[in-house]
């Protein structure tokens, strides 16, 4: 791989359009405005990003088989690349309740707080359940479950998101998850390291400080991410989070080396992929200008660099490639990350065969046999 297709290795970008071709000009002069290129299809030929990330606002999602085919014509232009080509990790927020990327006819599942109610077999399965239809679309990496221990009722964030106050309760229901979403086929990610629980901000409008100690921290908000670590997940996300007590120099905790490197690499042992929450969120965009914002958080020690802002990534990759160039991030740091965003998607199948049966999408997605089984959900949480 030559420098510039390590480094695009490691961003997932948004697309825009329902087609990988489409002439809609919505969707057109977004992806311009963002990449400088007409579509989707051209994108990923020209740059080869690691991954891509589906919402419906970005006129992504439409229906079941649409989804199927978009993936299919995003893997096709990858697969154009080069002689080596590389699989585009396909990946989305899908977590039930009101952050459900898929709508109808994908089945519907009650938020996390609600489905603990019905004990941590029911969340398995939901999470199984969900992991199939988004496998079956072409998603192969899911931004799920939440592992943050929505301690503060004014969490204008979080909330119903969290499957419980209690971190014992939370760690329970994240690692039935964790395990659900795999043996559904997608991988999975918790979030939002070191915890977004507490907050009484919503990161993507500001500003968000966490005030716990160090001993609090341990008590209340690390035992999901222990319990997730344990369960073998593959990624982990960050918060745009200042947490005073474990970076003093209150970075973010997305470009904190203290808290990435020194804390889950070292002192919890996590080596899998390190995904940062969405760069053009506002609290990562108030710590640092939007080309360099990528290049902090790989020296913190993330490897997925989610969503930079719009306009702003072919010169993020031109400061990645620069600090490599001079010396101020070693190849041999870009490639622990290039090679984590690569076992990722080996794990997930991708080498293997990247493409889906669009037949299959119509029989799997909302099937008579899901429905059931969200009815039976339903009425476990009502009891």
């Amino acid at each position: 791989m030559t420098l510039d297709e390590k480094i695009t290795q490691l961003f997932v970008l948004r697309v825009y359009g329902a087609t990988a071709d489409t002439t809609d000009p919505e969707s057109v002069a977004r992806t311009q405005a963002a990449y400088g290129v007409d579509s989707t299809a051209e994108l990923v030929e020209r740059y080869q990003p690691g991954g891509v990330i589906y919402f419906r606002d970005t006129g992504n999602i439409e229906n079941p088989v649409q989804v199927a085919e978009l993936s299919n014509a995003i893997q096709q232009a990858a697969l154009k690349r080069s002689s080596d080509p590389i699989p585009v990790l396909i990946t989305t927020d899908h977590e039930g309740g009101r952050v459900a990327r898929m709508s109808p006819p994908a089945t519907w599942i009650p938020a996390a707080r609600v489905l603990a109610s019905a004990g941590a077999a029911a969340a398995t399965d939901a999470a199984t359940l969900m992991g199939r239809e988004l496998r079956c679309m072409g998603i192969a990496q899911n931004y799920a479950p939440v592992a943050d221990v929505n301690v503060n009722p004014a969490n204008p964030v979080i909330g119903d998101r969290s499957f419980s106050a209690d971190p014992q309760v939370a760690s329970e229901f994240v690692q039935a998850q964790v395990e659900g979403f795999q043996a559904g086929g997608v991988r999975a990610t918790v979030k939002h390291f070191p915890g977004h629980g507490d907050t009484s901000v919503d990161t993507h409008t500001g500003r968000a400080v966490i005030t716990h100690t160090r001993e609090e921290w341990e008590e209340l908000d690390l035992p999901p991410f222990q319990a997730a670590i344990a369960a073998g997940v593959d990624s982990i996300m960050t918060g745009h989070l200042i947490f005073p007590e474990l970076d003093r120099s209150e970075a973010i905790a997305t470009t904190s080396r203290r808290i990435l490197t020194d804390l889950l690499r070292t002192e919890l042992g996590f080596d899998g992929v390190v995904v940062t929450d969405g760069l053009e969120m506002s609290a990562a965009r108030m710590a640092h200008p939007d080309h360099e914002a990528p290049l902090r958080a790989l020296q913190a020690g993330a490897d997925q660099l989610l969503t930079p802002t719009v306009g702003s990534f072919t010169a993020a990759v031109e400061t990645i490639r620069k600090a490599v160039e001079d010396g101020e991030l070693s190849v041999e740091r870009l490639d622990q990350s290039v090679e984590r965003i690569l076992r990722l998607k080996k794990n997930a199948g991708l080498f293997d065969d990247p493409l889906v049966d669009p037949e299959i999408v119509a029989k799997t997605v909302g099937s008579r046999d899901h429905q059931q089984q969200a009815r039976r959900l339903l009425s476990a949480v009502q009891s």
